[in-house]
């Protein structure tokens, strides 16, 4: 199901979706696609230098500044509409009820993977944080975890479950259970066994004040949105705005944490990996998964107990300064540099090395994660 229409007005368009969510429109569709969303970071100027540089975007004008008509072109599938709010204009939001197997591999293609084009990268904290604070419940959750920082002959042998499985047990978990108010049993369950709890996504349900839910949807830790059933499409646009806001908040605060020499200003980020791991490793591991990490290292000296590189960042061409020790990580921000380098580098060590990964700003005791 491809909506297939051109919308003037963002009013026009959420009443659009509004009443495919409540299923007003069913156009002899009887499997209709999900509402879906994705919060993207880009540093184009706007969306019509974007459209320019990547000719399978092709822009479709409303009548107001920061909502727009996408049309994606591809010889393999008929083109696909997108409806882009470009309300921040750093991040921005894609809406669409494509199918799901077309539509995800052109987004990470132009909006994600491409020059100047990234996800955003949202930690196992702050994932867990807002199913707390913002959702009545979760009925569900994925887990997935994948030890990529290991010596080759330990990657390669037989891994023996113990009661304690630790972080160099690879697996994936689908758990849909059928009582609300059972999320926290399963996972303190999961914690006692060792079991590294990494979230690749959260079912969030919102309630209205007589206890009805009025919107279930999962949330994924690169900022995908799905909806799963429904009938207040506000709750949805709502939740997604205070998603961007507050990574938007968290961003403004690493940026300004990055060095100036000129206004003395600035300080290092630190990620503690909570064990002892060789810097060679986590130095060999970085480029070998460079479509993951997005980084490339250039190694400027070596110390008894650190390394210390020179780095581009492959999502803007920025440089910044990497310095691995065995237990943590510095990085030094140069005052040109995209801070999401930052959440990326750190979100990705959680899901590749270990959940118990933590960001600090050195020097002072701030969790930007809080």
């Amino acid at each position: 199901m491809s909506s297939g229409k051109i919308f003037e007005y963002k009013s026009d368009w959420f009443n659009y979706f509004e009443s495919i969510l409540k299923h007003e429109y069913k156009e002899d569709r009887p499997n209709q696609n999900k509402i879906k969303a994705h919060i993207i970071e880009s540093n184009y100027e706007s969306i019509e230098e974007f459209a320019k540089h990547n000719k399978q975007v092709l822009l479709k004008k409303s009548k107001e500044r920061d909502f727009h008509n996408v049309i994606l072109r591809s010889e393999s599938t008929t083109p696909l509409h997108l409806y882009l709010d470009t309300e921040d204009s750093r991040f921005w939001v894609i809406h669409n009820i494509e199918p799901q197997e077309k539509v995800k591999k052109l987004i990470s293609q132009l909006f994600w993977e491409s020059y100047l084009q990234d996800k955003i990268y949202i930690p196992n904290q702050t994932m867990e944080k807002y199913w707390k604070e913002y959702s009545s419940d979760s009925l569900g959750m994925s887990l997935k975890f994948k030890q990529l920082f290991l010596e080759e002959d330990i990657a390669l042998a037989d891994q023996v479950l113990s009661p304690s499985l630790g972080e160099d047990f690879d697996y994936t978990l689908r758990l849909w259970p059928k009582r609300f108010k059972t999320m926290d049993f399963f996972l303190e369950k999961f914690k006692e066994i060792g079991l590294p709890i990494n979230f690749q996504s959260l079912n969030y349900v919102f309630q209205n004040e007589d206890g009805e839910i009025i919107m279930k949807e999962d949330f994924c830790f690169d900022g995908r949105l799905t909806v799963m059933r429904g009938k207040e499409l506000y709750e949805h646009i709502k939740f997604i705005k205070l998603i961007r806001q507050d990574y938007s908040n968290k961003i403004d605060i690493i940026e300004d944490f990055r060095i100036d020499w000129e206004n003395s200003k600035g300080d290092l980020f630190v990620i503690l990996y909570n064990k002892d791991i060789d810097p060679i490793l986590i130095y060999k591991t970085l480029i070998k998964n460079i479509k993951k990490f997005r980084i490339y290292l250039f190694k400027l000296y070596k110390q008894e107990d650190y390394i210390l590189f020179d780095c581009i960042d492959a999502h803007t061409g920025g440089r910044f300064n990497l310095q691995i020790f065995k237990n943590k990580l510095y990085i030094k921000l140069k005052k040109d540099s995209c801070g999401n380098i930052i959440f990326r580098l750190f979100s990705n060590l959680q899901k590749y090395l270990s959940p118990k990964c933590q960001l600090r700003i050195d020097n002072c005791d701030y969790d930007i994660m809080r």
